[in-house]
């Protein structure tokens, strides 16, 4: 009987081969390191059907049609993939939504819309979602760095996954307070806790409906009526990310260097625009991060100055692109420690 089954797999295995072509698309059914992209369609691009090893060789390669990894190209098993469905009439509305927003922010050479935009997207969603980028929250605990406990900070950014307790934090703030002020930092949503009161948040941050007036040039306008039709978080998600990308085309970005042809770490652990534009990682991307001081993820681990380096051997960033090297800290001082000269973009 066992034999007879296992000819039955590799006999479906044949089959499924043969009905998956270059060209058609499927729909994502699971996959545990990026769960941001079940459900989401994608293009087969290439078909391996030999399958040696789990981490080195996936029989399908699918380039991302939709989502904050669009265009992207990852490989799957045949088990996580299956037929997409007919898109339901509010998806086909948000990605309309989507484009129309791309499509204006394609034409802003201005941060100071883009931060107007900002406000008035930080205001929609209603009570649909617990925390929002804006709100204001309290440090609970934070072991690396026990001076920021009791300060007060903003949220600049959420991510509703987590991979790995190294690498992905649900929640970055702003610090308003203590000797930190002005700093980003990520935190497990159990390190903080939201401010009871809105008159709080709006003394510390500042009155949203007075910063849009301020900067409500005619491409906010725009943006503005657009936004009102967003009504679900899926959709103010997708915008945010538009929003975010177009806000980062505005930085300057020094050359990739070591990364060029690679998946870079900030985009490996999707680090929020604020906190990318800061670190040593992305500023000095000649080396590799796990050769660098002062990451966000060694911080977070290794106190002020992150210079220790057991975190990487655990970092799937370090598994895919070290090669197995030795791991060094090559670039000293140029970290997030309040006593270091802060790195300029170049």
């Amino acid at each position: 009987m066992k034999m007879v089954k296992t000819e039955q797999n590799s006999l479906k295995t044949l089959k499924e081969a043969a009905a998956m072509r270059v060209g058609d698309v499927v729909q994502i059914k699971r996959c545990e390191p990026m769960p941001e992209v079940v459900g989401k369609n994608a293009e087969i691009v290439a078909l391996q059907i030999q399958e040696f090893d789990e981490y080195a060789v996936y029989p399908v390669w699918v380039k991302m049609l939709s989502g904050e990894r669009k265009g992207k190209i990852y490989g799957f098993q045949r088990a996580e993939l299956g037929v997409p469905t007919e898109a339901a009439p509010e998806k086909i509305t948000g990605m309309t939504l989507v484009e129309q927003v791309e499509e204006i922010l394609r034409g802003v050479t201005n941060i100071e819309d883009i931060t107007g935009i900002e406000s008035i997207s930080h205001n929609l969603g209603g009570e649909e979602r617990a925390a929002k980028t804006g709100d204001l929250v309290k440090i609970k605990k934070c072991v690396p760095m026990p001076e920021v406990v009791g300060e007060n900070a903003e949220v600049v950014e959420l991510q509703t996954q987590d991979f790995e307790r190294y690498t992905a934090y649900p929640v970055w703030v702003k610090m308003l307070s203590g000797e930190r002020k002005g700093k980003i930092y990520g935190f497990q949503g159990d390190e903080v806790e939201m401010l009871p009161k809105l008159h709080e948040a709006q003394t510390a941050t500042g009155n949203l409906e007075d910063q849009t007036r301020a900067v409500k040039t005619k491409v906010v306008e725009q943006l503005e009526e657009i936004l009102r039709d967003a009504t679900t978080v899926e959709e103010l998600a997708e915008i945010e990310r538009a929003i975010n990308e177009a806000k980062g085309k505005l930085l300057t970005e020094p050359a990739l260097g070591f990364w060029e042809g690679k998946t870079p770490c900030w985009e490996m652990f999707r680090c929020p625009e604020a906190v990318k534009t800061e670190c040593p990682a992305f500023l000095y991307r000649t080396l590799p991060c796990w050769q660098i001081e002062g990451t966000y993820s060694k911080l977070h681990d290794y106190g002020t100055r992150g210079d220790g380096t057991e975190i990487c051997q655990n970092c799937r960033v370090y598994k895919r692109w070290g090669q197995g090297e030795r791991v060094e800290i090559k670039l000293h001082g140029k970290g997030f420690d309040t006593t270091l000269e802060k790195p300029k973009i170049t």
